[in-house]
């Protein structure tokens, strides 16, 4: 590699796609009808329950696989796993019910008490992007703008410090983007939710705020290395006399 070149890796852009949205469609979360006889309403309540297991389990085997929260994969793992156990028995005890009017009771809280698909998976969703952001995409592009920083020298530094100023302001933007994101979303309460259906809002615009950062960032560091990538001299051929 030549002195005048950088060899610069691909950075890591924020993924929405840290948790898949499983059978999170936005109309499950809204009950339907509650059924008018208890075996009806026992059926349903099997089935949205069983949704919300599966899709949960779903999530935490996605959070576990990924190597890009770092540490904190437990922490969102075990946010994910709160809401297993109690789903569970709710649906035990809905089988069990003996009266229409009890079993109603009951089915209507899987959507007032637990919020799965409305919050649980969203902020999980936000909360392992933010993670993302902070625990893998700040620190690489940092060691990148480090790293091209020590290139910097009189015959570029006209073109390479403004770049590198604005790389520097793109990272310091999405860490400010994303600072307390994660914390904030999984702390939200089912009941904070039934109050206010923004409450995501927030966290999701801040993440995505981030994303375009890091972009802006990413385009940086193509343009930086492609200051840094060493030109092939000029090939010369050697003239021939005739004889």
């Amino acid at each position: 590699m030549s002195k005048n070149g950088m060899r610069i890796g691909a950075a890591v852009l924020a993924s929405a796609a840290v948790l898949g949205a499983g059978g999170a469609l936005a109309g499950a979360a809204t009950p339907e009808a509650t059924p008018q006889s208890l075996s009806g309403i026992q059926a349903k309540a099997a089935a949205a329950i069983s949704l919300r297991v599966k899709d949960l389990n779903a999530a935490m085997a996605k959070v576990n696989a990924e190597s890009r929260l770092g540490n904190d994969n437990a922490a969102l793992a075990a946010y994910l796993q709160t809401d297993i156990a109690p789903l569970q028995a709710l649906g035990q005890k809905i089988a069990a019910d003996t009266t229409e009017s009890t079993a109603a009771a009951d089915y209507a809280t899987i959507f007032t008490n637990y919020r799965v698909l409305a919050l649980v998976l969203p902020a999980a969703h936000i909360a392992g992007a933010a993670d993302q952001v902070d625990v893998t995409t700040v620190p690489k592009l940092t060691a990148l703008a480090t790293k091209a920083a020590s290139h910097v020298n009189s015959s570029n530094q006209g073109v390479l410090q403004p770049l590198l100023n604005d790389l520097n302001a793109q990272i310091t933007a999405a860490t400010n983007a994303t600072a307390g994101v994660s914390a904030t979303v999984l702390a939200y309460t089912p009941a904070e939710w039934n109050a206010n259906h923004d409450l995501l809002t927030s966290g999701r615009s801040a993440v995505q705020s981030a994303d375009t950062d890091i972009a802006k960032a990413h385009a940086d560091l193509k343009q930086i290395a492609a200051v840094l990538k060493p030109v092939a001299p000029a090939r010369t051929t050697t003239p021939t006399t005739a004889s």
